[in-house]
């Protein structure tokens, strides 16, 4: 296939009149447009081995463009690869037209002029409905990706893509539509308020990092005994980002999190008042004298107040820790429906979860309980994340995985985020993000 699709390629390079086609060894990857500048997609074939890996800027599943461009070169398909082409969350190429606020490479467009085009972005979202995608939907969203191309504006770019991503679906998640449309809201009003000269009220800035309570209002725990067993961090807009480390009691199973906002940016400092988190290595041992829990589903945000930390578990911690899993996968949709009933929405559900054995197709794991009942990886939401637990599970048995179950198409999947394992190398906790 890749030697075909490599043949091919220098003949079209060729017919199109190129002078000095290189040798066919040569040709590692080739980049065609198709469509119009304005509304069409840049399709990337690249050589893999004995394969070859396709990627398009559309953003959409079941890409009619890299089909095109097959055809083009006379090729097909490889059987090599199983997976759809790859479509990474990026904006589209570059326009012909750009507007001028954004031509310079990292120059950040006026507030007022991205505010303007969010809120119109956001009503054509209410009137025409998030989850449904329209001509409207699509022509807002590429107008505002085209007008901050070339810089990151706020790490708008990143909730953009997640929004393009959801909709093209065949069935939307609705706690990630609902949490980019947030997002963009969030943003709006701070931009609107700050070219109008007004201070941002600080309930804006919640919807961005998450909420402080009042120590009042959270339940206070004493002599608690606390595993983590989980990071994890995001990226939100305006120089944020979400650091959440999760935590297990062992004596009682129950599940935390630490949320802490962390200002990453100078000109946008995290506030006096905020948690500020606690301290230690990955993993650690956790004896919280005093701690201040917030009511909600779990897990629960908790304050560490007063604690002391070992850097490493216990080998009793760990067989509590495994104890404490779920190992059936029907249990673990009958969580995930109790928390979206909860909630609301469809919304992550933070597991561990004992697979009774590990299936490999192509390198690619998939969890079993003993029912032979599978629970896939959400490769396409944590990709990084997910290869990298292939790479652990081929290593040595899996005791539990912890990570996060969400909706894709209508069946769960784990977005992993650690794992116990008993690796040749002594390692038992591994973090993978």
């Amino acid at each position: 296939m890749a030697q075909r699709f490599a043949e091919q390629a220098v003949a079209a390079l060729r017919a199109l009149g190129a002078t000095a086609a290189p040798g066919d060894e040569a040709v590692g990857s080739v980049m065609v447009r198709v469509g119009d500048a304005e509304g069409g997609a840049l399709v990337t074939l690249e050589r893999a081995g004995t394969g070859v890996r396709a990627a398009c800027t559309c953003g959409r599943p079941g890409c009619e463009h890299v089909a095109s461009v097959l055809a083009l070169l006379g090729a097909t398909a490889p059987a090599s690869v199983p997976r759809p082409p790859v479509v990474p969350t990026v904006p589209p190429p570059r326009p012909t037209s750009v507007p001028a606020a954004a031509r310079a490479c990292g120059e950040r467009p006026d507030d007022a002029a991205i505010a303007e085009r969010l809120r119109r972005l956001l009503e054509v979202l209410v009137e025409d409905g998030a989850a449904v995608g329209s001509e409207r939907t699509d022509a807002m969203l590429a107008e505002v990706v085209r007008f901050l191309y070339a810089t990151d504006a706020y790490g708008l770019h990143r909730v953009l893509a997640d929004l393009r991503r959801e909709i093209g679906t065949a069935r939307p998640s609705p706690d990630r539509l609902l949490r980019a449309v947030e997002l963009l809201e969030a943003t709006c009003l701070v931009l609107e308020r700050r070219a109008g000269g007004r201070p941002v009220e600080p309930g804006v800035y919640e919807l961005l990092v998450g909420r402080d309570r009042p120590l009042g209002e959270l339940q206070t725990r004493e002599d608690l005994t606390l595993l983590e067993v989980a990071r994890n961090s995001a990226r939100t807009p305006f120089g944020y980002r979400r650091a959440e480390r999760f935590l297990v009691d062992l004596a009682t199973g129950a599940r935390y999190t630490e949320l802490v906002a962390v200002a990453i940016e100078a000109d946008f400092p995290a506030g006096g008042m905020r948690y500020a988190g606690s301290v230690g290595p990955f993993p650690r041992r956790v004896r919280a004298d005093l701690a201040a829990v917030e009511p909600g589903p779990s897990p629960q945000r908790i304050r560490l107040l007063q604690y002391h930390v070992e850097p490493e578990p216990h080998a009793e911690d760990l067989r509590r820790l495994a104890s404490a899993a779920v190992r059936d996968v029907g249990a673990l949709y009958a969580e995930f429906e109790a928390l979206a009933e909860q909630v609301g929405v469809a919304y992550p559900c933070f597991v561990l979860f004992a697979p009774a054995r590990v299936v490999f197709l192509d390198g690619e794991a998939t969890l079993v309980d003993a029912e032979d009942r599978v629970l896939p990886l959400a490769r396409a939401v944590a990709p990084d994340t997910c290869a990298a637990a292939d790479r652990f599970l081929t290593r040595g048995r899996v005791e539990l995985v912890v990570g996060h179950v969400l909706l894709l198409r209508r069946m769960l999947a784990l977005s992993p985020l650690s794992l116990l394992t008993d690796s040749p190398r002594g390692e038992r906790l591994l973090r993978l993000r």
